[in-house]
Formats: structure tokens, C-alpha cells, sequence
């Protein structure tokens, strides 16, 4: 009589083989992953090589086409960037003094997240504007917004921080409704 199939009872061997098709589970894995996190790497090295590559070949085309035109093609400013650029060298002190002021003039409760100068790029004369970014806490007694708008009153009525700025104006304010504090955008134009 021939069997087709044969069953082990031995458990002790059973036990090995199922602890040696794990290990061998596990090291495939292993092998797996180091061999795909690899693979995920060099992929990426790749992909930053193509970029380089490409902004390297623009960038010679661009300075390429600025060689073949002719020399008198060179960029002049007009007088409203050059009288922009002169005024904002020559008041480096007055921003110093400025800056002073603004921190002196900040109520005890709030604090600026943000100052901006010219954020949107603007140029030509009187474009540029000065963007303070904060928020107000609460305390100090009274109303919050009273609070943030006796501080706009207060920027736009001193003479050394309002120097240069025709309208000083709050942009935007929001409350939190919790009681927490106000978030306040000025504009100084």
C-alpha cells in the first residue's frame, strides 16, 4: 500500500519548522524593506538631480539670450524707484527711532506677531506701507476692540511713529469668543 500524504505527530518538529519558515519570513521582510527604503532614497536623489539639471539648463538659456542681446539694452530705474531707494537709505536712524517708539507706545496686554515692511513688493514713491500684526490680551480693563482702537488712535496721533505715514488705519480685527483676546492687522501707508 503506497500513501500519498504522511502526517508528522512528532510536535517538537513541527514546532522547529513553523519557528524556521518564521524566521526566514522575517529576514525576507527585513531584506524587503532595507532594499525598498533604498530603492525610495536613491529615487528621490534621482528626482532632485533631474530638477537640478533642468533649473541648470534654464538658468544658461536665460543668461545665453541676456549675452546675445546688445549692451544698451541694460535696465535704468525711473525717478520715482531711484527717490524711493534714496529716501530709504537715508532714514535708517528714523526706522531705529521708530521701532523705539512702537515698542513704548505698546500696551502692557498685547504683543506683535508681525511687522512688515512694504509686504506687497510696491514701488515708486509713497507705495511702500509699514503692516503690524499682533494681538491683544485681555486685561487692562474695557472693552478689547476700544483697546485695539485706542491703539490705532494712539499710532496715528504720535508724531514720531506717524512720521512718513499719511493714514494709519486698522485693517482687520477678530474677537475670540471665548474671551481670550483680539487679533488686530494696522496698515501704516
Amino acid at each position: 500500500m503506497t500513501t500519498t500524504f504522511t502526517i508528522n505527530f512528532r510536535r517538537d518538529v513541527f514546532l522547529r519548522e513553523r519557528a524556521r519558515a518564521r524566521r526566514r519570513a522575517i529576514r525576507l521582510a527585513i531584506w524587503l524593506a532595507y532594499f525598498g527604503a533604498l530603492a525610495v532614497v536613491l529615487g528621490l536623489y534621482a528626482l532632485n538631480t533631474a530638477s537640478l539639471a533642468r533649473r541648470t539648463a534654464l538658468l544658461e538659456r536665460q543668461v545665453e539670450r541676456l549675452r546675445s542681446q546688445p549692451s544698451g539694452g541694460e535696465w535704468r530705474p525711473g525717478q520715482a524707484e531711484a527717490d524711493f531707494v534714496a529716501s530709504s537709505l537715508g532714514d535708517a536712524g528714523q526706522w531705529r527711532d521708530r521701532l523705539e517708539r512702537l515698542a513704548t507706545i505698546l500696551p502692557g496686554n498685547a504683543r506683535l506677531t508681525d511687522v512688515s515692511f512694504n509686504p506687497d513688493n510696491s514701488s515708486g514713491a509713497g507705495q511702500a506701507k509699514l503692516v503690524l500684526t499682533g494681538e491683544l490680551r485681555p486685561g487692562g480693563g474695557g472693552d478689547r476692540m476700544q483697546q485695539v482702537l485706542s491703539f490705532v488712535g494712539t499710532l496715528s496721533r504720535d508724531s514720531l511713529f506717524s512720521s512718513g505715514y499719511s493714514n494709519v488705519r486698522l485693517v482687520t480685527t477678530r474677537a475670540a469668543a471665548s474671551g481670550e483676546g483680539a487679533e488686530f492687522v494696522i496698515e501704516c501707508r
